[in-house]
C-alpha cells in the first residue's frame, strides 16, 4: 500500500486516526498557562477512566500523600501538568497497544515494554541534560515507534513479511521495512504524529530517532535516538536480536561520558519498574 493512501485509511479509522477526544483537549490544554488545574481537572473528570488513573496515581506512596487527594485538581497540583500530561497520554497509548492487531509475528507486549522503556530511558537522559520538559522527552520516547501500530492495523501481511526478514537475515526492521514497504515506520509515525496534531518536537523525536542527530542539531531527537538504544540494551528490545550501540559523534555531542552510558542503564531498569507500579500498567 503506498504511504498516502496508509494516510487516508488511518484517518478514516476512529480510535487510531485520532486521539481520543478528552485525552487529545486536555493535551492542548495542558499547554496553555492561562488555564488553572481546576479548568483542566473540570474537564478530565469528564473521562471516569483517565479521573481514576490520575487519583490512583497521585494518591500512590510515591507522591506523598496516600489516601490525601479527593479530587482530580488537587491531583494536578501535587503531581505538576507536566506529569499529568504523561499519565494521560500513556494511558490511551497503553490502551492503543492493547488492541489486537492483525500481524501475526508482532508481539504487542514487547512493543509496550520497549516503548515504556525507551519513554523512561529520555526522562533519565532529559533530567541529566537539564532539558527544559523532562516528560515531554517521556512522551516523546513512549511515541517514537507508533507508526508500527498502524503498521500492525493495516499491514498485517507485509508487516508479518519485514519482521520474518529482518529475523531471518538479522537485520535492523527498520531495514526490513524499506526493502518490503519502500517506507519505513518513521514516514508513518510522521503521519500519524501530524493527523493527532503533536506538538512539533515530539514530530521532530519520531522523524530524528534512527538517525543520530547531535545535540546541538535536535536536542529531543538526540535524546530519543540515545534512549531507544539503552533501551534496546538493557532487554526491552525488539527482535531481531541486533546489537544496538550509540553513535560516538552522538555520545559526544551528548557530553556524557561512556561509563556513566553504561551506569545508566541500571537507573533506567529501575526506573521502567518504577513507572510501572506507579501507572499500574
Amino acid at each position: 500500500m503506498e504511504l498516502s493512501a496508509l494516510a487516508i485509511r488511518v484517518a478514516r479509522t476512529p480510535g487510531l486516526g485520532m486521539l481520543p477526544q478528552v485525552t487529545s483537549q486536555v493535551l492542548r490544554m495542558v499547554d496553555n498557562p492561562d488555564l488553572s488545574p481546576r479548568q483542566i481537572g473540570a474537564l478530565i473528570e469528564r473521562d471516569a477512566g483517565l479521573a481514576s488513573k490520575l487519583l490512583k496515581t497521585a494518591n500512590s506512596a510515591y507522591y506523598g500523600s496516600p489516601g490525601k487527594i479527593k479530587t482530580v485538581s488537587q491531583a494536578i497540583s501535587v503531581m505538576g501538568l507536566s506529569t499529568v500530561r504523561s499519565i494521560i497520554i500513556s494511558q490511551a497509548y497503553q490502551q492503543m497497544t492493547a488492541v489486537r492487531g492483525a500481524s501475526k509475528r508482532f508481539d504487542r507486549v514487547a512493543f509496550w515494554q520497549h516503548s515504556l522503556a525507551t519513554a523512561v530511558s529520555a526522562r533519565v537522559l532529559a533530567k541529566l541534560k537539564g532539558w527544559r520538559d523532562p516528560e515531554e522527552a517521556f512522551l516523546a520516547g513512549l511515541m517514537h515507534d507508533l507508526g508500527r501500530l498502524v503498521m500492525d492495523r493495516f499491514l498485517p501481511n507485509e508487516f508479518d513479511q519485514t519482521l520474518t526478514l529482518a529475523l531471518e537475515s538479522t537485520i535492523p526492521l527498520i531495514d526490513a521495512e524499506r526493502e518490503v514497504l519502500g517506507y519505513t515506520h518513521i514516514e508513518v509515525g510522521e503521519l500519524l504524529g501530524e493527523q493527532w496534531n503533536l506538538p512539533t518536537p515530539l514530530r521532530e523525536a519520531i522523524r530524528t530517532h534512527h538517525s543520530a542527530p547531535s545535540y546541538e542539531q535536535c536536542p529531543l531527537g538526540c535524546i530519543i535516538y540515545t534512549a531507544n538504544v539503552l533501551a534496546h540494551q538493557v532487554g526491552f528490545a525488539l527482535p531481531p536480536p541486533v546489537l544496538y550501540e550509540v553513535a560516538p559523534e552522538v555520545q559526544e555531542s551528548l557530553g556524557i561520558p561512556p561509563a556513566q552510558l553504561e551506569g545508566l542503564k541500571q537507573v533506567v531498569l529501575q526506573e521502567v519498574m518504577r513507572t510501572q507500579e506507579v501507572l499500574k500498567i
